[in-house]
């Protein structure tokens, strides 16, 4: 089933979207014109379309996530790293990008997304952070993702 550009723009303008639906209403077919959202420049739309994309889950979804990792607006960087989350190991490259984002907010969206085993050079990245963030919240919260997927990875070894 094709899912337009309009159907998929009614969703968007809504104030409060209900991701969850619009992803599984919507599926893999949306993946098109959410990237035309994210391309239109629009923050509003770019941001919701980005996190979208992530929600629905799709492996595809993954270099919409990275066009969205590389605007300029904070907004839509952040929802790139909260739609990320969804897709697990196939949108670790945006995390790895987001985690230094100039934007405090932004890194900190993103080390919430981290998965649960993340690839060495992520797992790198938060071994940093947690000691020279210079954001005090940030930095407690890359703390507390290490010792997280630490835990995650420690456990799943020995199971």
């Amino acid at each position: 089933m094709a899912v337009t550009s309009d159907e998929v723009r009614a969703v968007l303008d809504r104030d409060e979207p209900d991701y969850e639906q619009a992803a599984a209403s919507l599926g893999p077919d949306a993946l098109p014109a959410l990237q035309r959202f994210v391309e239109g420049g629009d923050p509003n739309l770019a941001s919701k379309a980005a996190y979208l994309a992530g929600r629905i889950g799709d492996a595809r979804a993954a270099p919409i996530l990275e066009l969205a990792a590389g605007s300029p607006d904070p907004a839509v960087r952040a929802a790139a790293a909260a739609g990320a989350q969804h897709l697990g190991t196939e949108a670790e490259a945006v995390l790895v990008t987001l985690v230094d984002d100039d934007d405090p907010a932004v890194r900190k969206t993103a080390l919430k997304a981290v998965p649960a085993r993340p690839s060495e050079n992520l797992m790198a990245k938060l071994r940093v952070l947690r000691e020279v963030e210079p954001e005090p919240m940030v930095r407690e919260i890359a703390a507390t993702t290490f010792e997280r997927v630490s835990r995650e990875q420690t456990s799943g070894s020995s199971g």
